[in-house]
């Protein structure tokens, strides 16, 4: 850059050499189709996972309000 003030404009643009072309591009194949979903043993894994997450708070909960009680008893 110069010391002055001024725009000196965009760089300068070197165009491509003749013949210049973008290479070709393969074209991909159509997507494979998915396999069939079981949707009852989805439903069932999801209500496993639910049980397991509410037996995991109850648990937690539980032992929070255990030490809760003791630390007031004990203080």
């Amino acid at each position: 850059m110069s010391d002055r003030n001024e725009y000196d404009g965009p760089p300068v643009n070197v165009p491509p050499p003749l013949g210049w072309r973008v290479e070709s591009v393969a074209l991909p194949s159509d997507p494979r189709p998915l396999p069939r979903q079981d949707y009852a043993a989805i439903d069932a894994a999801e209500q496993r996972a639910r049980l397991v997450t509410h037996w995991i708070t109850l648990v937690s909960v539980t032992l929070m309000f255990t030490v809760l009680i003791i630390g007031l008893l004990n203080g």
